[in-house]
Formats: structure tokens, sequence, C-alpha cells
């Protein structure tokens, strides 16, 4: 028991015998462990933030009531749901129910009061139970929805001084706030259909009666449609514009992979640094490895010359190795994080400061490095043993 105690004791005392030689390993294992764990970072934040511009590009067809389409021009559809000034019962759409290839229905009933300057300013409402359109834009957070009696503006929806907006003459808070999407849906108040009941009641006791007979509950403007496979998605179209009477479809011009190229397209470069960077840095931690674990070559001889077996040398080296390369990993993974903020990178940097997304990337950064690590020291002291041997100057 004694002897594996002073075993255990070996690599810290190696260690604390040669600080140059750990020094170099563990700088060597800390820049790498640094570009791994940015990169990883930086790949969590290009995935996150393409799903949500996948997320983002809204529906994958709009179906309107045929009257409606002539109020609207099919070149600027927007996925998100354009308004018109029409309704109809949702009782028309049921037959999209029984079409296997459609993933998601979700509606939204269009309203709108004149402004000062006598531009409409359009009110939709919307289900967030059923929603996938205009969740991912709302900046307080996907799973966030104005509370009943609040509304959520468009990022160019003018506000009164108090913060409010003013709707057929009585004020709302605002519950939540989109961000901009350029499109037209800056321009727009969207509301809970709970809320657009009282909104459409406000507008009758201001003495407008246009909306008094909608049902937000049974009537709508736009169906909005996602379906299973974006293949399908022509297929789905002329599917509808056939079988279900009383609506026209029109499907999405917008390519995912597109806007996929986008987003991946400005961290590019820093991936390609950062891949080129860590080959450099892995290189060079193998010829360093070499190099010092030749010049140990008399150490080990002298291990041996006292009667310690190969598997003793080799778990002594191993474990010298695993303690250098673990703590220049964990110390590479803060550096890491501490850099990351100066990239400007903001997908990086909220994959960075959400736990349940940093942590397994960096105890993946880890275990990394010090498998590479341990890996190397162990074909280093291979090399080591077969020369030793060859030139009979070290029996290992």
């Amino acid at each position: 028991m004694t002897r594996d105690l002073t075993l255990r004791l070996v690599p810290v005392k190696n260690i604390r015998a040669h600080p140059v030689r750990a020094v170099i390993i563990l700088v060597l294992a800390l820049a790498q462990a640094a570009c791994v764990f940015v990169g990883l970072v930086a790949l969590d934040g290009m995935r996150a933030q393409l799903s949500l511009a996948e997320r983002r590009l809204g529906a994958d067809l709009v179906v309107y009531p045929t009257t409606c389409l002539n109020q609207v021009d099919k070149r600027q559809l927007s996925m998100l749901g354009t308004p018109a000034q029409c309704d109809q019962p949702r009782a028309a759409l049921s037959r999209m129910d029984s079409n296997e290839d459609i993933s998601a229905v979700t509606v939204q009933l269009a309203i709108a009061d004149t402004q000062p300057d006598g531009t409409p300013l359009w009110i939709v409402g919307y289900d967030p139970a059923s929603d996938f359109v205009i969740s991912p834009w709302i900046a307080e957070g996907e799973g966030a929805a104005p509370p009943t009696g609040t509304v959520a503006v468009g990022a160019a929806v003018r506000q009164d001084p108090d913060g409010q907006v003013t709707l057929f003459g009585k004020q709302w808070p605002v519950g939540a706030h989109l961000e901009a999407t350029g499109t037209d849906t800056d321009t727009i108040v969207f509301v809970t259909m709970d809320t657009l009941r009282q909104v459409i009641a406000a507008s009758a006791e201001s003495g407008i009666d246009t909306y008094a007979s909608l049902n937000p509950d049974q009537d709508y403007t736009v169906a909005l449609v996602r379906v299973t496979n974006p293949s399908d998605v022509g297929a789905v179209t002329e599917w509808i514009n056939l079988y279900v009477r009383k609506v026209t479809a029109v499907r999405s011009d917008v390519a995912v992979a597109a806007t996929a190229s986008d987003v991946s397209a400005h961290r590019s470069v820093l991936l390609g640094v950062l891949g080129v960077a860590w080959m450099i840095l892995l290189a060079a931690l193998m010829v360093a490895q070499a190099t010092l674990m030749n010049e140990r070559r008399h150490e080990i001889f002298v291990w041996r010359s006292i009667g310690a077996s190969r598997a003793t040398i080799a778990r002594v080296m191993t474990a010298e190795s695993l303690i250098v390369h673990a703590a220049g990993a964990l110390a590479g993974v803060v550096v890491g994080a501490a850099a990351l903020p100066l990239l400007g990178d903001a997908p990086a940097l909220a994959a960075l400061t959400t736990p349940a997304r940093s942590a397994p990337l960096a105890l993946m950064t880890v275990a990394l490095l010090v498998a590479f690590g341990v890996a190397g020291t162990r074909l280093a002291l291979a090399r080591v043993s077969r020369a030793a041997q060859g030139n009979k100057l070290a029996p290992i």
C-alpha cells in the first residue's frame, strides 16, 4: 500500500521537479482548448440562429378567402401573414385537417383603425397556442405573448408618449415587442384573440360598427400553413386550391437554404481560422510531446534499472499527462469564455451565457483535449521505447 501511495505522488512530484516541461504542455493544451471551446460555442450559436431563422421564415404557404386576394399583391405576400379587410368562417378550412402532409395551421383575423394621418393601422388577432409565425419574432422570447388586454407592437409602430398604443380612441398597454422584420409586419399591432374581442368592442363604443359581426373564435382573414416535408409545398398548395372550397393558397418562394447560407457566411471565416489554429497547435503539441519524451529517455532508463515495469512507467507518465492536460484544458475553457464577448457574436454569446448549452460544450472540450493529450503521451512513450530498444541504450 505504501508503494502504491508513493507511485500516486510521483506524477505530481515530476511536474514540480520539471516546471518548464509542464508549462510548455499546459500552454499548448490551453491554447487548443480555447480554440475548441470558442469553435464549439460559435457552432452552437450558429445552429440556434439557423433554427430561429428557419422558424422566422414563417409559413410554407398562406390561405386566403378567395374574395380577399383582390386586396393583396401576391408578389408582396408575407409568410407571416398580410392583413386584408375581409374575413370568412373558419369552417371553410376544415377540409385541410384530412391532409397528412400539413403539420400545422394557425389563423389570423385582421381589422384596421384609422390613424390621425389617414393611414390604416392594422390590428391582427392571433392564437399564441397554435401560432408559429409571430412568436419567433417576439423580442421578449418565443414563449412570450401579450397578456389579455395588452398588445404586441411591430418595430415601426408609433407609441404614445406614455408607451401605450391608441386603438379606436382607447389606450392599450404594450405587453410585447416584435423585432424588426423588414416587412410590413413592422407596422402591425398584434393581439390575442381574447384581446381582439375587446378591441372590437372598443371600436363599437367609438361609433364604428364595421367589425361588430366578427367572431374571433370562428372567423379568419388568413390561414398560415406549415408542411411536414418542404418538398411537398407545391403539391399541398395545389391540393388546397383543388379540394378546399372558397379559398386560395399561395406558396412561399423563400428557400431555407438561402437563409442558412446568409446566417453561416459571416461565421465561416471565424470557424476556418479556429480550425487552422487548432491543427497547428495540435501538431505543435505532438512535436513537443515527442521532443520532451525523447529527453526523458535517461529517466526511463533509471526507472527500469530499479525494477519498474513498462506498465508502471506508462501509468505514471499517463497520470502526469492527464494532470497537465486537464489543467490546461480547464484554463483554456476559461480563456475562451473570456474571449468570446470580444468577438461580438451575439448568438455565440447567448450560447455561452446559457449554462444548459455551454456546460456540456466545456466538458466536451476538456474531455477531448485530455484524450488527445494522453493518447499523444502514450504514442510518444511507445516511440521512445522502440528507439531505446533498437539502440540498446535503455532496456525498456
